[in-house]
């Protein structure tokens, strides 16, 4: 009976946020920074259930209040195509993040299990060197890839207010035809709303994509420290052992114990991996779908403007501007003919073809 209720009581634990049994591992927990970090973005749970679940909701309804602004800003473009790729990019990014938040909390239960099962794994071999080097790579690898996109976004917010001018603009999604400076106070709380979503939004995007990085690093180290151990069973004292005939009975014992526990380890890694990849697959194949489709509105707008290119050409006043003249501008309109590629490493066409394909082929590994 005894034994049945710390089995229970485990489970439980299992489904509980880090902050609520940290305890039990000697206050050592492996993704210690990245749960900071999600809990910055209003998604993991604080200690105050109050706090947390009202910074859940602010965040989120400013995100709301974000995708309305974009959605008013594309009807007053009014066929403005620029305009409209530049304000669809912005809003695909704040909808991803609200999909991924959305996932992550109905999946939360499972990032609980997630995290108390990589610190069980890691418990007995945490100051070793793989894994000490794979929490610095994904420490490093969060805190750069925040103060990168951090830097980015506190020199552009400010930008409009600094540039002056008649004309007063939002840091990012305008709205045609409105002059601010009839409504003072309108414009205050878009350019508030809007700077508070670009800065809320960052633990959200880049902090579970972080935190399953930091994961599969470890599980990376697990599996080179289980490697090392099964590649260690056969020597005993620097030689290699003949378990035919001059190893003793118990030792062979011993060895097909530790390689029991070798197999009982490596089964824990791959279920871990499976769980992982159960948690992780939806908000990646949302992150692929927001990424691409960024991506093939700016490769369309390229395509778009180099083919205008041509029709600009022939509407120059070229008619008596001289052979010479015409000469140069017939080569600028055949080269502007030929299409305007980007690649991948000098190797792979970036196109929308391209694109096309790595989506049935992502879709198709998802489905899988």
């Amino acid at each position: 009976r005894r034994e049945a209720t710390a089995a229970m009581a485990g489970a439980l634990d299992k489904t509980k946020p880090w902050s609520e049994v940290d305890g039990q591992h000697g206050n050592r927990c492996t993704l210690a920074g990245h749960i900071l970090y999600l809990r910055v973005a209003g998604l993991w749970p604080h200690a105050q259930g109050a706090r947390y679940l009202l910074h859940t909701v602010m965040v989120q309804l400013c995100a709301v209040a974000y995708i309305a602004v974009g959605v008013a800003s594309i009807y007053t473009a009014r066929g403005d195509v620029d305009g409209i790729s530049h304000t669809l990019m912005h809003l695909l990014e704040v909808v991803s993040g609200m999909v991924k938040a959305g996932l992550f909390f109905s999946k939360r239960q499972s990032f609980y299990r997630l995290v108390q099962d990589l610190d069980l794994m890691v418990s007995e071999d945490w100051d070793r060197p793989e894994l000490v080097s794979a929490r610095r790579w994904a420490r490093r690898m969060t805190v750069s890839l925040t103060a990168y996109i951090y830097t980015l976004i506190l020199l552009w917010l400010p930008a409009p207010l600094l540039a002056g001018g008649d004309q007063k603009l939002l840091p990012v999604v305008q709205i045609e035809g409105v002059d601010w400076s009839l409504w003072p106070g309108a414009y205050a709380a878009l350019y508030a709303l809007q700077c508070s979503v670009l800065l809320t939004q960052v633990p959200v995007v880049i902090g579970l994509d972080c935190f399953f990085v930091a994961a599969m690093l470890h599980v990376a180290a697990l599996l080179q420290l289980l490697g090392q151990r099964i590649s260690g069973l056969q020597v005993i004292s620097g030689s290699v052992a003949d378990l035919a005939g001059d190893v003793s009975l118990k030792r062979r014992q011993v060895l097909y114990a530790e390689l029991c526990t070798c197999i009982v380890n490596h089964q824990k890694i791959t279920k871990y991996l499976r769980n992982l990849e159960a948690a992780m697959s939806t908000m990646v194949l949302v992150q692929l779908s927001t990424n691409m489709i960024c991506l093939c509105m700016g490769l369309y707008q390229q395509i778009q403007q180099g083919e205008a290119l041509s029709e600009a050409a022939y509407s120059s006043h070229w008619v008596g501007a001289g052979a010479g003249f015409q000469r140069a501008l017939c080569i600028v309109m055949a080269r502007a003919h030929k299409p305007l590629l980007i690649t991948a490493g000098h190797l792979y066409p970036v196109n929308t073809a391209a694109f096309v394909a790595l989506m049935k082929a992502s879709y198709s590994y998802y489905t899988l």
